[in-house]
């Protein structure tokens, strides 16, 4: 009897034909419906039918005509040109995520990775939103990588970041005017990036500082496009 990855209860799964030829599930209908209802469709109809930005997702207030946030972050960045993201941060997904990075439960990495899909777009280079090196030793592994890993992605550390004050003791207008943390590392150095499709990854989107800075320092060698993807939004 196989045991739910994330709450790790016993649980029994018929086989019927639909699942006959498919790999055996890692979590308990409970666990799955409770993903599932933290769905965010990705059909721009529906956002916008539903009050949210098709850019950022974000939900948009009543008397929102355009998204503010990304208004905010026009005035500082060249806007990603889409964030993708199938869940919202929040009840059991949000639960998962911090057991898995702030507590360090690696284990629950094969979960995220079951429930994430990255666009079924063509680019040519997919890379991981870096965090301090010094943070990834501490906690023994990188977050994202370590996830892009368990779903077999071939990805491309094309950017290095360095100890930077915790964001939540900075207001929003003061890290938009910080020093951008991130730099090219030495594996982008001897790549021909202009012109190209990049995916940024990164595990939550929030106020979207993070993957706007991120994607300032790939436009300065006028790469094609940059999309971003999350785990959670």
């Amino acid at each position: 009897m196989p045991k739910c990855c994330q709450c790790l209860q016993k649980f029994t799964e018929p086989l019927t034909a639909d699942n006959f030829y498919r790999k055996p599930e890692i979590l308990c209908e409970t666990c799955r419906e409770a993903w599932q209802q933290s769905l965010i469709s990705r059909e721009k109809k529906t956002l916008k039918s539903a009050g949210r930005c098709t850019r950022c997702l974000k939900p948009l207030a009543e008397n929102e005509t355009e998204c503010l946030d990304c208004k905010f972050l026009a005035q500082r960045f060249t806007l990603i040109n889409q964030l993708y993201c199938d869940y919202c941060y929040q009840g059991t997904v949000r639960e998962v995520i911090h057991q898995y990075k702030i507590a360090g439960d690696t284990a629950l990495c094969e979960v995220i990775a079951e429930q994430i899909n990255l666009p079924k777009k063509k680019y040519d280079y997919i890379v991981p939103i870096p965090s301090p090196i010094e943070r990834d030793v501490k906690r023994t592994f990188n977050p994202v990588k370590q996830v892009l890993k368990a779903k077999k992605i071939a990805y491309k550390p094309l950017l290095d970041t360095q100890i930077r004050p915790k964001q939540s003791s900075l207001g929003k207008r003061e890290r938009a005017q910080a020093e951008n943390p991130f730099c090219f590392s030495a594996m982008a150095q001897s790549l021909d990036l202009v012109n190209k499709a990049i995916l940024l990854v990164d595990d939550i989107y929030t106020t979207g500082l993070t993957v706007h800075h991120a994607a300032e320092i790939l436009l300065v060698r006028k790469i094609g496009k940059v999309d971003v993807f999350t785990f959670a939004r």
